[in-house]
């Protein structure tokens, strides 16, 4: 389990570290092409949640990311199965969810994002690893359903 947490400090580490980059070397609004005009870094102040799309207005959604934060923790501990790949994801999931719901969120009323690939909305590193800490939980649990034999 300890791995687990090891992953989410380095992904906290790494989120507040850009965006704390991003917002001292950057204006807001402005942007560097990475590749071409497909990829740049592009900083903007999100008061919305996931990826901008909505506008964080009142106390409900900070109250129930905290829940859910903290729901996904205390499955964390109870699930017996000690795999690196379901720790590395819970890992993942754990660490953007705090960097950016209980870190910059409450302390700043924002999220600094800066990644922006194509037409997708702005995003971060917090974002990214939420995202992929998603996605392979989905995927250990479908591999986990469909490698029994019934």
């Amino acid at each position: 389990m300890i791995f687990q947490w090891i992953v989410a400090a380095i992904v906290v580490i790494a989120d507040q570290l850009t965006k704390y980059i991003v917002s001292t070397k950057m204006s807001l609004w402005e942007s560097i092409p990475v590749v071409g005009h497909f990829i740049n870094i592009f900083y903007v102040k999100n008061t919305g949640v996931g990826f901008s799309l909505f506008e964080f207005k009142d106390n409900f959604v900070e109250y129930l990311t905290i829940t859910i934060i903290a729901g996904i923790v205390l499955f964390s501990f109870l699930w017996k199965d000690k795999s690196h790949f379901f720790r590395l994801s819970m890992g993942l999931l754990i660490g953007g969810a705090i960097s950016n719901n209980l870190i910059s969120r409450p302390i700043f009323g924002y999220v600094v994002d800066f990644i922006q690939i194509g037409w997708w909305p702005v995003f971060n590193v917090a974002d990214s690893c939420v995202v992929a800490g998603a996605i392979g939980l989905g995927i250990y649990f479908l591999k986990r359903s469909y490698g029994r034999k019934s």
